[in-house]
């Protein structure tokens, strides 16, 4: 029995190892970067609660930790809450080197501090419960901050920025690209010269100056951001779809469908664009990877998602200053991330360009 071309390309796309093993691991971060909350150590919202005490602590640290009571009234997250937003703590966390109980009451012996009595009252819980051992894999920050809570929480930064960009950046570049190589003419001229124009301002600096240009309509940067990378990745698309729309325009089909009276919307979007399909998705996997790219240089030069929100490109900038010294690592893990995942991309979009190949 033949096969159908849809599947002769799923075969091929399967046989290619590098894409496989790069499309897991996207799979295992969009996983792993849904339920960030729950998985990281460091639960609370944007995983930033600080231990000054335990700044710059080495991958595996280990420290026994004592629940406190907070004053007043904490409410608890929802399931949603918590799964999009993070979780408040209902007790504060205090790190200790001992604890004793006298008389009812508590000597605590403080992490690297001094020690004193208090009322057991304070406890979270009896002391059984409330005493426990917290461990740091990728050790802490400068403010004592979790570093693989963060890591975790940042990689939504990432796909998201990535995710909306490239719906933006394909909503504009299919639309232009297709009514230029539509109609051509006077319109095809117009949005060729703007292509153009697109084309030749760097990426980056057209990115940074439409962040900063509309910076004062928006309240979070996040959306700030999708936008800012979005619209500035819609040419290699656009060109692509135009071109394909050039040729695909003068095959017979299309003219039958003209001739029996369809509008030029259905034809466009109906009967043309499925048949670009196969670029269309090579060039968005590209894009993917060049957002992710676009996002971490903003966010090193101190205009993309704003403390203490983390993201891969953030962290990056912010121990910048340790590369060279024992503590190095804290910005080689999140430019290591950035490159896997970049690169997964890439190997993904490379895939499926092989499968859908014909003459291969």
């Amino acid at each position: 029995m033949s096969q159908s071309p849809n599947q002769k390309a799923f075969n091929k796309f399967k046989r290619n190892g590098f894409a496989i093993t790069a499309l897991v691991l996207i799979l295992a971060l969009i996983s792993t970067s849904f339920f960030a909350y729950w998985i990281a150590p460091d639960h609370t919202p944007n995983a930033n609660e600080q231990f000054q005490k335990l700044a710059q602590k080495p991958p595996g640290f280990k420290v026994g930790m004592l629940k406190l009571r907070k004053k007043g009234d904490v409410e608890s997250s929802s399931f949603m809450q918590g799964l999009f937003s993070g979780y408040e703590r209902r007790y504060v966390l205090l790190p200790i080197n001992g604890v004793k109980i006298i008389d009812g009451d508590l000597k605590i012996t403080e992490y690297e501090g001094a020690s004193y009595v208090v009322s057991s009252d304070l406890l979270y819980g009896d002391l059984e419960d409330a005493l426990i051992q917290k461990s740091f894999f990728l050790g802490t920050d400068q403010l004592g901050r979790d570093i693989f809570s963060r890591l975790l929480v940042g990689s939504r930064v990432s796909l998201l920025v990535g995710f909306f960009a490239v719906i933006i950046s394909s909503f504009i570049g299919i639309l232009l690209g297709g009514i230029a190589g539509f109609y051509r003419g006077w319109i095809d001229k117009v949005i060729l010269w703007k292509m153009s124009v697109f084309w030749s301002i760097p990426t980056i600096l057209l990115a940074m100056a439409l962040f900063v240009g509309l910076k004062q309509y928006f309240e979070s940067n996040i959306w700030l951001v999708f936008i800012a990378i979005g619209v500035t990745m819609w040419v290699g698309l656009a060109r692509i779809v135009r071109g394909q729309m050039m040729a695909f325009r003068e095959i017979q089909f299309v003219e039958a469908a003209g001739s029996m009276g369809f509008s030029d919307f259905r034809v466009i979007f109906r009967h043309i664009l499925p048949n670009l399909l196969g670029p269309i998705v090579v060039v968005m996997a590209a894009n993917f990877a060049n957002a992710i790219l676009l996002e971490s240089g903003l966010s090193f030069l101190g205009l993309g998602v704003q403390a203490p929100s983390p993201s891969w490109g953030s962290m990056l900038s912010e121990f910048k200053d340790f590369i060279g010294t024992n503590l190095s690592y804290l910005a080689i893990i999140p430019g290591f991330l950035i490159m896997v995942l970049v690169l997964s991309f890439n190997l993904v979009g490379n895939g499926i360009r092989d499968a859908l190949d014909i003459k291969n």
